[in-house]
């Protein structure tokens, strides 16, 4: 079993995430979300659910590295993937690596929840 290096947390309300997309629209969506992100929500009834998800998800895997998204971390260096069993797992850009190799980590490990109104992400870097 892997030990736990750090761990991050984000919580967020999904009508920040609905009000961001209707203000902004599509420019919103290509800043924060990948392409298979973005397939993905909107696959969904509801897609803000999954958009809230994932920027959570993204939030506490920036917040597990200690930095935040900004210059060492952006938005896009962290994808939420979904395994055919709808696992959902992180998959790292250049940056991310960069930074999961800096911790001598192996692996993000991600759990993401929502209810109608909030949605929620724990990150931890094994």
């Amino acid at each position: 079993m892997n030990s736990i290096l750090s761990i991050g947390h984000d919580i967020i309300e999904i009508a920040r995430i609905q009000s961001a997309y209707q203000k902004y629209n599509n420019s919103f969506l290509r800043k924060i979300y990948t392409p298979g992100e973005i397939q993905y929500c909107f696959s969904k009834k509801n897609p803000f659910h999954s958009l809230a998800s994932c920027f959570a998800a993204k939030e506490a895997v920036a917040k597990a590295f200690h930095c935040g998204v900004g210059q060492q971390f952006l938005w896009k260096s962290a994808e939420v993937h979904h395994q055919n069993n709808g696992r959902p797992t992180i998959l790292l850009d250049q940056y991310g690596l960069s930074l999961l190799k800096q911790f001598q980590g192996s692996e993000i490990l991600i759990t993401l929840t929502h209810t109608q109104s909030i949605a929620s992400a724990i990150a931890l870097l094994v």
